[in-house]
Formats: structure tokens, C-alpha cells, sequence
């Protein structure tokens, strides 16, 4: 990364750098538990939506707070995470612990408005995760970064797929408020151990830097990495392929339970069924994007979720409704991971790694809840299949973009120490 100066680096001797090893498993290992919470609140949705009396849009009001709490915190959080890239540990911790109280407070909030306010502050504890730990992965691992950061989504599938489950199970014996805030003491206990392991992850501390003049060129090269670049069209894909997925994640849940009557604890499997078959097609999807490219693979992905949300419409409430969900499962979430290294790649050398991340994620949110708010809108005024239609025309729209993308993007070097 370009430094205004020549800071000095300050290591006693009984200074040792977190191996890279256990950074990554407690980074990928951690995100398990964070998705736990976001995916499982999906199936409390319904249960929160007949205990208040709520109509369709406060219910995508509930996920499109969430979108924008987090796009506001990704987009300032991954640029400061890049200037003070030695506080990675303590952001991490803070990250987790944000999550914990977030929904504490959900748990025992009396209102509907203050329940949003709540999970805007569970939100942007999940959003400030992001920027430092893929920012992490793509500096540590330059060369198999689609491997990685799918890797890190993959362990975010396995927590998508176990919360699910568990809350649905839950949702027998136990309110929907003791399930949003009994995990806390758990997620506390974690970000203690979070940062144990990675208090010493981003080397030597930095003494003599001179702040402005590195913001002032982290700002100079944030704009040149668009120049040029095709990065245009990497946030356009993401962001297209964004909308689609939020206006689907809470729609198919409360269509589950509200039209086709399904019990808790199938609303559960289905939603589970969404994250299970990406926990392995990610990790293959990015290690074929190392290999043979990032666009063959985001345009091939993007053409096969079109097909998936029609068809949950026509399914019913058989097995068709089922085996569609589990297909739409196999690709959801996947273009996030290839458009998120696809960024790193053009900006690699940089030093902007939490930078993008950020960026993408933050621009990712503000469209999703965009996204999720008409998909309120579509259901309250035309109809439920209206918004699994709505869903595959902006899948669509993201094939057409992808057909853009630049066909090489810029060889992976590996990040200077």
C-alpha cells in the first residue's frame, strides 16, 4: 500500500504474527456463529409479524432496516478499517459483540420501532465483520482468493443452515424473544475469544504515520481503481444480484407460513435449505474462479438463478416448491463472493482490501433494501407470485450486466508486508 511516510515498526522480542493457519480458522470459523443470527432472525420474521399485527411492508421494513444499518457501516467502516489495518483484532471483537447486544435489545424491545432500532445496531455489528476479515483473507492468501473469501461464505452458509433449523425447533417450546436474545452470553464469550487469537494478526504496531496524508491516498487510489477497470460493472452485478436475493430471503419464509400454512419447523428446513448447498458449490464456484476466471463463472450463475424463483412460484406446496429452493440454494450468495474478489483483484497491491469489501457490501445493502421495500409493495398490492417474478427479472438484469464484465481481470500479486 502507498504510504505517505516511512512509519517505523515497533516489535519486542516478544513479539510473534498470528500464523496464517489460525487466522484463517478463527476468521472462516467465526463466521459460522455471526450468520447464525442473521439468517435465523429470517425465521422469526413470521412469528414477529403476527405478534404485532404487522401488514406485508413493515415486515420487509424489519430486513430492509437491517440492509441499510449495515450498508452505512460497511461503506464508512471498510475505509478506516484500511487506515488502522493493526486495530483488525479489536474490530473483529467489537464486530461480534455489537451483534450480541443488537439483539439483546431486539429481545426485549416493546415496540415495533424499537425493534428496528435494535436491529439496526445488530446489523451494523454483522456489517463491521466483513471488511476486516475478507480483508484478511485476499492479503494472506493472494493467489486463491476466490477460494478463500468462498470459503468464509461457505462457513456463513453452515451457520445460515444450523440457525434455521434450531430456531425452528425452538419456536415449539420457546417465544420468539427468548431465541433473539438467549445467544448473547454466547457471542460475548466468542469475541473474547476472537480477539485472543488475533491480537497479534496485523503485525507490528505503526508508529509515525501521518493519517491525513494516508487518507488522502487511500482516496486517490480508491478513484483510479475505477478507472478503466471494469469495476463499474463488478458493483452493478453485485448490486443487481443483491436486490434479487434480499427481496427473496424474507419473502419466501412468510410466504411459506402465511399462504401455503407450513408449521415452524418447516418454515425452518426451507430457509436452512437455502444455505446447506452452498456451504459446497461456494468453495468449488471460487476455486474455478482462480482458475479459469472470475466472469465465465459469475455469468453461468447468474443465468441459473433466473429459473428459480419462477419456479417456486408455480411449485405449490409440494415438492416442487422443495427442490426449488434447494437449486436457487446451490447458486445463492456465490456471485457475492466472485464479485467480491473480482474488486481485490483490480485494486490488488492497493492496501484497499477492506475498502472495496465495504463499498461492495455497503452498495449491496442500500439496493437489497431498496429491493426488499417494493417486494413489501408487490405483495401488498399484486400478489405473493409477483414478487418470486420480480425476483427473476432482476436476476435476469444481472446475467445481461455480467455479459459486460471485462474478460481478464488483473494478475493476483501477492500483497507487499
Amino acid at each position: 500500500m502507498a504510504e505517505a511516510v516511512d512509519p517505523k515498526r515497533i516489535a519486542g522480542p516478544e513479539y510473534q504474527r498470528t500464523k496464517n493457519p489460525v487466522m484463517a480458522t478463527t476468521v472462516i470459523g467465526a463466521h459460522a456463529l455471526e450468520h447464525m443470527y442473521g439468517r435465523a432472525f429470517l425465521v422469526l420474521i413470521p412469528q414477529i409479524y403476527i405478534t404485532l399485527g404487522l401488514v406485508p411492508i413493515q415486515a420487509g421494513l424489519l430486513d430492509a432496516v437491517r440492509q441499510l444499518a449495515g450498508g452505512v457501516t460497511s461503506m464508512t467502516g471498510g475505509f478506516f478499517v484500511d487506515m488502522f489495518q493493526h486495530r483488525r483484532a479489536h474490530i473483529l471483537a467489537f464486530s461480534m459483540s455489537l451483534i450480541a447486544i443488537g439483539y439483546f435489545l431486539v429481545s426485549i424491545a416493546p415496540t415495533f420501532g424499537l425493534i428496528l432500532a435494535s436491529l439496526a445496531l445488530a446489523s451494523a455489528g454483522s456489517a463491521l465483520w466483513h471488511p476486516p476479515a475478507l480483508g484478511l483473507l485476499a492479503q494472506r492468501f493472494p493467489r486463491q482468493r476466490g477460494l478463500f473469501i468462498s470459503l468464509h461464505r461457505s462457513t456463513g452458509n453452515i451457520g445460515d443452515w444450523l440457525g434455521p433449523l434450531i430456531v425452528g425447533g425452538l419456536l415449539a417450546v420457546v417465544g420468539w424473544r427468548w431465541i433473539v436474545g438467549g445467544g448473547t452470553p454466547v457471542l460475548l464469550i466468542f469475541a473474547v475469544v476472537i480477539f485472543i487469537m488475533l491480537r497479534h494478526v496485523s503485525g507490528p504496531k505503526v508508529e509515525g504515520v501521518d493519517y491525513g496524508a494516508k487518507f488522502r491516498t487511500q482516496m486517490r487510489d480508491m478513484r483510479e481503481s475505477f478507472r478503466g477497470t471494469g469495476m463499474w460493472w463488478i458493483f452493478t452485478v453485485s448490486a443487481v444480484r443483491g436486490m434479487g436475493d434480499r427481496s427473496l430471503l424474507w419473502i419466501i419464509p412468510l410466504y411459506l407460513s402465511d399462504q401455503l400454512g407450513m408449521s415452524n419447523f418447516w418454515v425452518g428446513f426451507h430457509v436452512a435449505l437455502l444455505a446447506a448447498p452452498g456451504i459446497f458449490t461456494g468453495p468449488i464456484f471460487g476455486a474455478l474462479s482462480d482458475r479459469i476466471g472470475r466472469k465465465p463463472i459469475i455469468m453461468f450463475i447468474m443465468a441459473s438463478a433466473v429459473i428459480f424463483p419462477t419456479t417456486m412460484a408455480l411449485g405449490g406446496d409440494g415438492p416442487g416448491m422443495t427442490i426449488s429452493v434447494l437449486m436457487f440454494g446451490v447458486f445463492l450468495f456465490s456471485v457475492n463472493s466472485l464479485t467480491q474478489a473480482a474488486a481485490i483483484d483490480v485494486a490488488a497491491g492497493r492496501g484497499l482490501e477492506g475498502t472495496f469489501i465495504g463499498l461492495m457490501w455497503g452498495s449491496n445493502a442500500f439496493f437489497g433494501a431498496m429491493a426488499s421495500i417494493i417486494a413489501g409493495v408487490i405483495v401488498e398490492y399484486i400478489g405473493w407470485h409477483a414478487a418470486f417474478y420480480f425476483a427473476s427479472g432482476l436476476f435476469f438484469l444481472g446475467f445481461l450486466a455480467s455479459l459486460a464484465l471485462p474478460g481478464d481481470f488483473p494478475k493476483r500479486e501477492p500483497q507487499p508486508a
